[in-house]
């Protein structure tokens, strides 16, 4: 019964931790969209908005392995394969990319797109262990 109680509790936790910091990530990356001009912005005005876009982004990451940390054996069993498989998706999309880039099959790819891609990819991943097989 207390078990509950800890994954309840880790989960408000990561929660807490997980929605504010991407309704920063949001208003930062409406806020840079709107007031920052590609031509005409400053540099420290451009780092400044890539640092406020990628710092939640940071924490997301920290929360997920702080929620990692808080669970029982096989949770953070499970939660960890998501990770790697997200991880390995990645990882091979970034290769192939990069390997179709070099060869001149495609343009260039920006590679702030792989972030989202390891968030949806570790999504897929964590979906199919809880519904895939039974240890």
């Amino acid at each position: 019964m207390s078990q509950q109680k800890g994954f309840r509790t880790a989960n408000r936790r990561y929660r807490m931790v997980f929605w504010p910091l991407m309704g920063a990530y949001l208003a930062a990356l409406m806020a840079g969209v709107v007031l920052v001009d590609e031509d005409h912005s400053p540099l420290y005005l451009r780092a400044g908005f890539a640092l406020a876009v990628a710092v939640p982004l940071f924490g997301v990451l920290w929360a997920m392995l702080r929620n990692v940390k808080e669970t029982d054996e096989y949770t953070r069993m499970r939660q960890l394969h998501a990770l790697a498989e997200g991880g390995a998706i990645t990882t091979g999309a970034i290769f192939l990319v990069g390997f179709l880039e070099i060869f001149n099959v495609i343009g260039d790819v920006p590679l702030f797109l792989f972030g989202p891609l390891f968030f949806l990819a570790f999504g897929f991943a964590f979906c199919r262990t809880r519904t895939g097989k039974v240890v």
